[in-house]
């Protein structure tokens, strides 16, 4: 379950015929073969003046390079020609696509795909309830983050089945000892407070957490796994710890300890044992929410969600959307909220989404057309001249296939 924007565009090219995907057999600076097979019986017009092409795979760029537009095409030897030119075309590529001018250029392909990921592509995503800014890791960036020391911290997407949030923490070490810190976060001496995060090591390395008392200048010791971990793979890091004696706020520090360590973090969960409120991340809406969930299980392989129950509710706030909970947040299983959330954009060709292949095609179609349906022009595809009106009527029609392969309902939830 996982497809590239490479892929999609071609699957739109195939099926609307806005497009085509051809091989040649000559490149140059200016000009470009096409393989006999691909020519047949066409007409000079068939790849007309001002069409965008795109070599797929040239000279190392596996994301695609746009080089230019036809300026001609000939139909006797297959010679395309382009402007401007470039000198990039070194080599004969594998691919070269060619797109009905209407588009303009191919980034509307690659536009309408992500803005068809984004709107009509949704699936149910997990939210750890949490004090941490951004626990769930779902914002695109570190910006709700503390400044980080001796690493870099990025976000990323993780493919499936390697799925439990959308985006991951990538805290990449440029030393020893290399943290990301949350925000800082308000707290009471005396309290007790739950800890629990998961973390994934790629190659073999020492995850570290630690939860610093900011107030003191020290860490507060954990109760529980620990703060450390070395292996790989996926690891759930349960703690609690006292708040200290004159301890005002604290952090979560999300790192490890070897100078080229890596490690990925996500629902990074920390709150008092008896929370009962929990504001949710400035992103949520009340419309898009559903179910509270409870984890269980020790292990991340044996994570499984439950419904909470009855009791708990969500309140619209000054600041944003908030879980009310009837008792406090379990000290061994902690509650969840589902948001229906959108698809990540493509930014490259090779960058690949888990939205389900036939829901990514279709969907993006439908995005391709609308705004051709809006034009006044005839437009020519590989089957030939489409009138307003007949692109009226394929917008309506991949319209219908996508509410066909859309499954949004109560009790499907596809992707954790």
């Amino acid at each position: 379950m996982s497809i590239s924007r490479l892929a999609i565009r071609e699957a739109i090219a195939e099926e609307t015929g806005l497009g085509v995907v051809l091989v040649p057999t000559v490149i140059g600076t200016t000009t470009t073969v096409l393989a006999p097979g691909d020519v047949g019986p066409l007409s000079s017009q068939r790849f007309p003046r001002g069409s965008p092409m795109l070599f797929t795979t040239l000279g190392g760029h596996t994301g695609g390079v746009e080089v230019s537009f036809v300026t001609t095409f000939d139909p006797v030897t297959g010679t395309v020609t382009f402007s401007p030119g470039t000198s990039e075309l070194v080599a004969v590529s594998d691919r070269v696509e060619i797109w009905s001018p209407a588009l303009s250029k191919v980034e509307r392909v690659n536009e309408a795909i992500d803005r068809a990921l984004d709107r009509h592509c949704k699936h149910w995503v997990p939210i750890p309830v949490t004090l941490v800014p951004d626990g769930d890791c779902g914002d695109s960036g570190v910006t709700l983050w503390g400044t980080a020391s001796n690493c870099t911290a990025t976000k990323v997407n993780m493919p499936w089945p390697s799925t439990i949030g959308q985006r991951y923490l990538f805290v990449n070490n440029s030393a020893a000892n290399g943290y990301q810190p949350s925000a800082a976060m308000a707290c009471q001496a005396g309290d007790v407070w739950r800890i629990d995060v998961t973390v994934y090591l790629a190659t073999a390395g020492t995850a570290s957490l630690v939860v610093y008392d900011n107030t003191n200048a020290a860490a507060i010791s954990l109760n529980g796994d620990g703060g450390s971990y070395t292996g790989t793979g996926w690891k759930r890091l349960a703690n609690t710890v006292t708040i200290p004696p004159g301890c005002e706020t604290i952090t979560v520090r999300l790192g490890a300890a070897g100078a080229a360590d890596d490690t990925y973090w996500t629902s990074v969960i920390a709150h008092p044992l008896k929370q009962h409120r929990f504001p949710l991340p400035a992103r949520c809406t009340e419309k898009r929410l559903a179910r509270l969930l409870v984890r269980h299980g020790e292990e991340v392989e044996d994570f499984r969600f439950r419904e909470y129950g009855w009791g708990w509710q969500k309140d619209a706030t000054g600041v944003g959307v908030a879980v009310q909970l009837p008792d406090p947040a379990s000290a061994t299983n902690p509650p969840y909220i589902e948001e229906l959330r959108g698809y990540e954009a493509l930014a490259t060709d090779a960058a690949t989404t888990d939205c389900p292949d036939e829901l990514a095609v279709k969907a993006s179609i439908y995005q391709v057309y609308k705004p051709l349906a809006r034009g006044k022009s005839s437009i020519e595809t590989k089957s030939g001249y489409m009138a307003p009106s007949d692109i009226k009527l394929a917008m309506l029609d991949a319209l219908r296939d996508m509410k066909g392969v859309q499954h949004l309902s109560a009790d499907d939830r596809t992707v954790w």
